[in-house]
């Protein structure tokens, strides 16, 4: 029997359920069981979590969350319980160890939670929540019923007597918590025993207050505030580039020099760790980048790009690469900054967009013709340059990061977006745009 379960709450989880059973896995106590207790999740997340070996995965439809836990809890065996979110990722492999050690010689204590971190793209309310409530301090109480099941460990014995509310809407730990107290148990807070948590606890004042009260504790605890799960920071992410070539390219040709240098630079990024051409021909010499056949995507030729690449991911994951985020590149424009690839990873892993791509800085006055048939102006302002806001030309094919997430929707673009600006306009330059044209030269060996 094992000393612990812990038991897993999913819905709609695939961005996060990989990185956190992934850090459940690598604790530094090998008698646990996982079960996974999911809610209907539209998403991959049972997909992804079924590459882990867990215990058991229970499908429910009704959510309430005391029942959630104690499904999960019925199929379990251990003496000791563990409720853990799927967004939540264990800080670091002593976590369990953590919260075990404070039921050793305390007969009383009925639970234990811990730490829960913001990382740095968390929301200024949520990540003040978080720092406000969870301290350094340890906490025994005997009082004050407060708990949280987001990052918890009961005793099994005292959910056979109290097991949690399965009727209550949300808040179920804290109810859970009032009742044990009531009896005569304690609970205990354990900061060492801490996961990162991008949720806040509640939502209450305004966001330029709560950004008010966030930056004075990231002046003080900025190691904290600043810091991402290492299965998060660009060096741990699985990032796969992604370079399409539309039709067939003969060798010795610029097409083909191009391409050649577009994956030349991938390999050289720091943080893709694959790099896959789609194309027709096998005969491209495209190493170390992988070859995947264009023909095996049914109508190739007249999807959009964000089918094209839901349809290229598939691919790269029936042969067991499974990416948390897609780097799309178009190998035809002529010059890139250097660098640009680690730049547009390290902002969607840092600032946590769902996609960031390029886009060039634009100051221009633009007129589109509305559905009456008649021109109006984008921004009548004449002011000058420095005081007008900049419109952004994306530049998709320079490089877009996309997290499979968004992907997988067959989206291309999609939920929190970033841009990194581009401020010279010979990166805007693609082999189409140029053609034959003498001065192709002047860019591709710049």
């Amino acid at each position: 029997m094992p000393t612990v379960s812990i038991i897993v709450r999913t819905k709609n989880e695939e961005r996060w359920i990989g990185h956190c059973l992934s850090m459940v896995f690598k604790q530094d106590i090998e008698d646990i069981e996982v079960i996974v207790v999911d809610n209907a999740s539209t998403d991959h997340t049972v997909e992804i979590a079924k590459r882990y070996p867990i215990k058991t995965l229970i499908s429910i439809e009704r959510f309430r969350p005391g029942h959630v836990i104690n499904e999960g809890i019925r199929a379990s065996s251990g003496e000791y319980i563990v409720c853990l979110s799927a967004h939540c990722v264990p800080k670091a492999t002593d976590w369990l160890r953590c919260l075990l050690a404070n039921f050793r010689n305390d007969p009383m204590l009925a639970g234990v939670y811990g730490r829960q971190l913001p990382v740095s793209f968390t929301d200024p309310l949520d990540k003040r929540d978080l720092l406000i409530v969870f301290g350094l301090d340890r906490r025994i109480q005997v009082k004050d019923y407060f708990f949280h099941n987001a990052n918890s460990m009961i005793r099994r014995s005292v959910w056979d007597e109290i097991p949690f509310d399965e009727e209550v809407t949300n808040i179920e730990d804290r109810v859970w918590g009032k009742a044990v107290v009531s009896l005569g148990y304690h609970l205990v807070y354990d900061p060492d025993a801490a996961v990162y948590h991008y949720h806040g606890l509640h939502q209450g004042n305004t966001p330029e207050r709560a950004k008010g009260v966030v930056s004075i504790i990231e002046k003080v605890d900025v190691e904290v505030v600043s810091d991402l799960p290492d299965s998060l920071k660009p060096e741990h992410a699985n990032i796969a580039a992604i370079v399409p070539v539309l039709g067939r390219i003969a060798p010795h040709t610029q097409a083909a020099e191009l391409l050649r240098k577009t994956v030349d630079a991938l390999a050289g990024a720091l943080y893709v760790n694959a790099i896959y051409v789609l194309a027709y021909q096998s005969d491209l010499d495209t190493a170390p980048a992988q070859w995947i056949d264009r023909s095996r995507i049914p109508e190739v030729d007249t999807i959009g790009m964000d089918e094209l690449l839901q349809q290229t991911l598939r691919l790269i994951e029936a042969g067991g690469d499974f990416p948390d985020a897609v780097l799309y590149v178009n190998y035809e424009y002529l010059l890139r900054p250097a660098d640009l690839f680690d730049e547009l990873i390290v902002d969607a892993q840092y600032k946590g967009y769902d996609t960031v791509f390029s886009g060039f800085l634009d100051y221009g006055h633009y007129w589109f013709r509305d559905k009456d048939d008649q021109f109006r102006q984008s921004d009548a302002s004449m002011k000058a340059r420095v005081d007008r806001q900049p419109v952004f030309r994306a530049l998709y094919g320079l490089g877009t990061v996309s997290a499979a997430t968004v992907i997988r929707r067959g989206q291309f673009v999609g939920g929190k977006i970033g841009i990194l600006p581009i401020n010279d306009l010979r990166y805007t330059f693609r082999l189409r745009d140029v053609g034959d044209r003498d001065w192709t030269e002047l860019f591709v060996h710049t």
